[in-house]
């Protein structure tokens, strides 16, 4: 409990009115503005003093609203409650005494000085609301003003934010340009440097196809030959071999330079076909690097599409951003039209 000394409702007025300047309710501010009270009494009532406001109703107001013109809204509202509360009993304050008026005035025994006295002491009352309205008047002056300048510094932040986020926006829409730029010249000259790459293998292919064949043809002309002059040898042989019995050794020597000859043959055929084999092998080497340049140009795709989703994102948030500017610009204008 609270220790005797200061009480509640001298807090609670303090932070209304530190509220009202767009003062956060210390314990060090209260205690400086009543000029006396411990630092633990101060703290009971103003956590009281908070309690009562978190319990009472809220205005929902925009996320990007400070927390100050929040408090000083809720400590306005109050205040117009409270206000309203007054003036209803000051109605029904003076509706009571017009009736005690009138059944005075029914009364003969009521003498004319004590209705004098009603009427001054009615004037008087008069003269005190007049200068409590007066002061609420100003307070609430007061309120409005802090809160219109709270509202047009919470303007101008978020249009410095629209702004930071439009120029980053802008650059990186830029950025984001040059690299899909970037990206599809080099896609192009992948593309002209794979098409050239292939037309070059085609064309050797296709050489070593013909050189192979050349080589192949010419090869079996050889081999016919050789078979036509070995056959008509060995006709001579059979009806002359008694007549040309001394030219055996030298028929034998041509015939196997002739082997040779075949045999010297059946190696260069050997080494075109090899040849093409390793053609052949080239030409699955350049088909595994099209394939490895088309897998790049999809990775190049999906980055590109990867560019195009985040700028799509980007305007999104400025779109966002502008609504949110619209939002506080339209509370502006409500609070102008309030205040007038």
């Amino acid at each position: 409990m609270a220790r005797s000394g200061i009480r509640y409702e001298e807090v609670k007025e303090t932070a209304e009115i530190l509220l009202g300047r767009g003062l956060n309710p210390t314990i060090q501010r209260v205690r400086e503005y009543l000029g006396t009270g411990s630092n633990t009494t101060i703290s009971e009532h103003l956590k009281r003093w908070q309690q009562q406001i978190a319990a009472a109703p809220r205005a929902v107001l925009p996320p990007t609203v400070p927390e100050t013109v929040t408090q000083a809204m809720e400590a306005f509202w109050k205040i117009a409650v409270q206000s309203a509360e007054t003036a209803f009993e000051e109605q029904r304050t003076r509706a009571l005494l017009a009736v005690t008026t009138a059944e005075q005035a029914r009364d003969a025994a009521v003498t004319e000085s004590r209705q004098a006295h009603a009427a001054a002491a009615e004037a008087h009352h008069q003269w005190e609301i007049s200068q409590a309205t007066q002061r609420d008047l100003a307070d609430r002056l007061l309120v409005e003003q802090e809160r219109r300048t709270a509202a047009e510094m919470a303007i101008q932040e978020a249009e410095k934010r629209v702004q930071v986020a439009t120029a980053s926006i802008a650059e990186m829409r830029a950025e984001t340009d040059a690299r899909i730029a970037q990206m599809n010249t080099t896609l192009q000259q992948l593309r002209t440097d794979l098409d050239q790459q292939r037309l070059e293998a085609e064309q050797r292919l296709e050489y070593e196809r013909q050189r192979g064949e050349a080589n192949e043809s010419r090869l079996m002309q050889l081999l016919d030959r050789e078979r036509a002059e070995r056959t008509a040898e060995q006709q001579m042989f059979a009806t002359e071999h008694q007549k040309h019995r001394h030219q055996e050794s030298t028929l034998r020597h041509q015939l196997e330079d002739s082997q040779r000859e075949g045999t010297l043959l059946q190696r260069n055929l050997a080494a075109i076909q090899e040849r093409l084999e390793q053609s052949t092998t080239l030409l699955e080497q350049r088909n595994t690097q099209i394939q490895e340049t088309e897998r790049a140009l999809g990775i190049m795709q999906v980055r590109l599409e990867t560019e195009i989703n985040l700028r799509q994102r980007l305007e999104q948030e400025e779109g966002e951003m502008r609504k949110l500017l619209k939002e506080i610009m339209v509370q502006s204008n409500s609070l102008q039209h309030l205040k007038q």
